[in-house]
């Protein structure tokens, strides 16, 4: 996603006095041999640092064998904890012809560009691919089975994202009802009772991740899931099985990376020290690495009216801030969602450059219980985009 922004910026150097930006193009190949190199990286590093720590580390496939009992390769080990954090896979959807469409795992493995995607699903994963592939060249079309995109999001924050749809080339339809997928990789549906087909030369499955606990057979150890993830309790500890644990896409309770993060460690202490910190998601940024990216935290505007909360808004737009008009990234848009009288802020969505570091400063101060004003009149860094934020709390 970062080499396919630095592209889309580059190409627009010529309003910077850059000439022949214009005619950049995307060494594929190179693309996916430099991420497989830091996947790679990365992971050496992760794995070492068990055997760095004591920690011995048993590689293989393992399953439930009994509630304190697990099986590794056919050999069992028992332990008076467990913590589950086995993640998840994404989803191969009921329909005629799936087996011909690819998962995002197997999609940044493609050793070619497609020239055409199709992309069934509308949710955060189907889009974040589909913005990277379609600045990237490739021809886009997203089938959305709701009536919208990304329905978490803020109306507004989601009007300005289908605008940059429009300039990336993309094109996007809901209300979809996917029949089947053609061997051809032609994707058969229908729209407000009409037939449609898609002609793709790859065909994106981004209709969720379910986790990866039931191939661990959960059922020997007494586990209860929901939505197969482990149901736990805010302690992150299984509500049938209080000696089991679990965290990240196994638990279910968010599905981003940073959740697993948080939840691991907490998970962890609560395991072998007894319960002693509940999980806390009143204050909880996201991102959505599309381009434009989005960053969000706390309420929305129609969240926070739907909880008869009197919420006001405060709106800027990235062209009025500085950094943005001199970086000519000025598409984009700070909302501040506070309450009237007390102004409490209820939320902060971003979209616009660097939007996912703009909204870790608006959790901050959320999770400090600044006023609106408080930081509005703030001294602030000039010119940076995350003077947008203080800004937008000003007004």
């Amino acid at each position: 996603m970062s080499t396919v922004e630095l592209l889309t910026r580059a190409r627009r150097g010529n309003t910077l006095g850059l000439r022949g930006t214009e005619n950049l193009s995307l060494d594929w190949p190179v693309l996916i041999a430099r991420k497989d190199d830091i996947v790679t990286r990365w992971s050496q590093g992760k794995n070492a640092t068990p055997a760095k720590l004591g920690i011995p580390v048993l590689q293989g496939v393992g399953a439930f064998a009994g509630p304190h009992e697990v099986s590794v390769d056919g050999r069992n080990y028992s332990a008076e904890k467990i913590v589950i954090a086995t993640g998840s896979t994404p989803a191969r959807p009921p329909i005629p012809g799936s087996a011909y469409g690819i998962t995002s795992d197997e999609l940044i493995h493609l050793e070619q560009q497609p020239a055409r995607l199709v992309v069934i699903g509308g949710g955060f994963i189907g889009l974040e691919f589909g913005f990277a592939l379609a600045w990237a060249g490739t021809q886009v079309t997203i089938l959305q089975s709701g009536p919208q995109i990304a329905p978490a999001l803020d109306e507004e924050i989601r009007e300005l994202l289908l605008k940059s749809s429009e300039e990336a080339g993309m094109v996007i339809r809901t209300g979809v009802n996917v029949t089947s997928i053609g061997r051809d990789k032609t994707v058969n549906c229908e729209i407000a009772g009409q037939t449609k087909q898609f002609a793709a030369d790859e065909v994106l499955l981004a209709t969720g991740r379910p986790s990866n606990v039931e191939p661990l057979r959960p059922e020997l150890a007494g586990i209860e899931l929901e939505h197969s993830a482990v149901k736990v309790n805010d302690y992150l500890q299984s509500v049938s099985a209080p000696h089991i644990y679990a965290v990240g896409d196994a638990a279910g309770k968010h599905q981003h990376s940073p959740v697993a993060w948080y939840e691991g460690p907490l998970a962890a202490r609560n395991a072998l020290r007894g319960n002693e910190r509940k999980i806390d998601f009143g204050i909880f940024p996201s991102a959505i690495f599309t381009i434009p990216a989005i960053g969000q935290v706390g309420l929305t505007e129609a969240e926070a009216r739907k909880r008869g909360l009197d919420a006001r808004t405060s709106k800027l737009s990235y062209d009025s801030n500085p950094a943005a008009g001199v970086r000519n990234e000025t598409d984009g848009m700070v909302k501040v969602v506070y309450e009237a009288g007390t102004e409490r802020i209820l939320g902060v969505q971003v979209i616009g450059a660097h939007a996912e570091d703009i909204v870790q400063i608006a959790a901050v101060a959320i999770k400090g219980g600044l006023k609106k004003s408080e930081v509005g009149a703030m001294h602030y860094v000039f010119p940076t985009l995350g003077g947008a934020l203080f800004d937008t709390m000003a007004s």
